[in-house]
Order: structure tokens, then sequence, then C-alpha cells
């Protein structure tokens, strides 16, 4: 192993930007290669068999450029981490969100904003309960908010609709004062998060992801021995559109990076499912998309 190997990261978007952020920020002299999924974007609304498939596809992807390890950067494939295969570590932000929630909160209800998928994969209770029974979480997944957020960032009315649709069922429902991020996406519009629910503690598991793996790597004796900033990588998958989103995510969220592109995965080596199932679920987003701009 080479110590000056990339780390690698992955989401099915731009949400994995607010892991990246805080990764350069933490450990700046380490190389990363991103990729960021967005043809097959959300892996949210995909069933399991697809989850399993495009993720593993993902770390081959990320294994070809050589990386070390690979943060999960997406709640949704972490709520799938048992079932991947990599021959490199994988670090899950599922594990990461549930230790960090502890160390925040002793014990009582904790809010839990997430896809769809990852609520109804149970994976944040799953987690916790191996490591508590004084803390639970009140969950509810949101189909919509990590699509506004990828693809209207700045829409400030469209976001805070979205974002009241995802939070408000909470407080009707328990006494919520700590609030878990469950997607990264959703740490993009903390600020507005704070600004309408003032009430919460939030945590953001990237935080905790990122020590986690710096302990392991230290460990371990593969912390990078470069000195200054390391190269930064980003790979997106989409049409020129959203390659466009990318490159105004890295300028609004002031990303480090050496280079940014466009990538084909090779999709049909590593899944079961239809070739053709990706391509109609993409018509199905760009169809939503569209309705909400309504």
């Amino acid at each position: 192993m080479n110590n000056n190997q990339p780390i690698g990261l992955i989401d099915s978007g731009i949400g994995g930007f607010t892991v990246l952020k805080e990764l350069q920020h933490r450990m700046p002299e380490e190389n990363i290669e991103y990729l960021g999924d967005s043809l097959r974007m959300p892996y949210g609304e995909l069933d399991n068999e697809e989850i399993i498939a495009y993720a593993n596809s993902d770390i081959r992807f990320l294994e070809a450029r050589g990386v070390k390890a690979i943060l999960l950067a997406c709640n949704t494939v972490s709520s799938m981490v048992d079932s991947l295969t990599a021959r490199v570590p994988l670090f899950s932000i599922v594990d990461a969100g549930c230790q960090a929630t502890i160390e925040t909160v002793p014990e009582g209800d904790v809010g839990l904003i997430a896809t769809r998928a990852t609520v109804n994969n149970n994976a944040y209770p799953r987690m916790l309960a191996r490591l508590t029974d004084k803390v639970h979480f009140v969950q509810q997944g949101t189909k919509t908010l990590a699509s506004v957020i990828n693809n209207y960032p700045e829409e400030i009315e469209l976001l805070r609709t979205h974002i009241h649709l995802a939070i408000d069922p909470l407080i009707t429902e328990r006494d919520i004062h700590v609030l878990l991020l469950g997607c990264t996406h959703f740490p993009i519009v903390r600020e507005s998060i704070e600004a309408m629910y003032p009430q919460f503690t939030i945590i953001n598991p990237a935080i905790k992801q990122i020590a986690i793996l710096k302990d392991y790597l230290s460990k371990n004796g593969e912390l990078t021995d470069q000195k200054g900033i390391g190269d930064t990588r980003i790979h997106t998958t989409g049409s020129v559109a959203d390659f466009r989103i990318f490159a105004d995510m890295v300028d609004y969220l002031d990303i480090d990076c050496e280079r940014l592109e466009r990538n084909t995965l090779d999709i049909d080596a590593n899944r079961k499912v239809p070739a053709e199932s990706y391509k109609r679920r993409k018509k199905k987003k760009i169809e939503a998309i569209e309705a909400l701009s309504e």
C-alpha cells in the first residue's frame, strides 16, 4: 500500500460534497477521488437490489483508481454496507451518525430525516441498537428534498417548502430537540434548517465519519506522508446539465478541485437489474423535478 494513494468517496450526486468539504478541511494533505453517480440519482428511490449493484459498480470504479479506503458518503448506500463487496476498507456514514448521536445525547428521542430507502431499511435504528438502548430515532423519509437540493440549491422558497415537508411530521409526533441529518445532501441547507427550527441541535455525521477514517489510517500507518494540499479529482456520470450542477456546487461550497470530469461506469458487469432500468428511472427523475418546479 502506497500511503499517498487517494481516499475514495461515493455518493449518488453532489450530497457527498459535504463530506468531501470536511475531509479536505480535516485531512488536507490527502489525495481524493470523488464519484457522484448523478446519472442514477436518487439512490434513495431504488430497490435494494439496484442499490447494491450500483454501489458495487461505484466501488469498482474507485478501486480502479487505486484508492486505499472508501467513504460511503451516501446514507442509502451505507444502509446496505453489509451486502457490498470491496478490496479496500469501507466506512459507513450510518455507523458514524449513530456514534455521533450517542456522543451528543445520552438518552431520549432523536429526530432523523433521510431518504425513504434509508428509512425503509431501518439502518439507523438497527445500528443504534447495537450501541445503546437509551436513545431512539424518530424517522421521517423524504422523497424530494435531496433532489431539490441537488438541482435547485439556490431556489430558497422551493427548498423551504421541502424542508418543511421533511421535518414538520417529526415535530407533530414528538418533542424533538436533536436532529440527525441522515442524507449527505442535507448539510448543504443546514443554515436554512437552523433558521427555520432554532430549537434543534443538528448532527452532521460526516465529522465523525472522517474522524473514524483518520484513526484507522493512523493506526495502520496509511496516512499520507506528502506535504502541502493533496489533489482532489471529482467524477460525475450524468448529463452536461448534471456536470454544470457539479461545477456550480464546487464553486458554491468553495471546494478545492484539481479536475472535474464526466465518466461512464461499467454498470452491466456488476449488476443483475436490466440495462434499461436506470434509463427509465432517469426519465422519471426528470419528470418528477419538472413537476416540482410547476
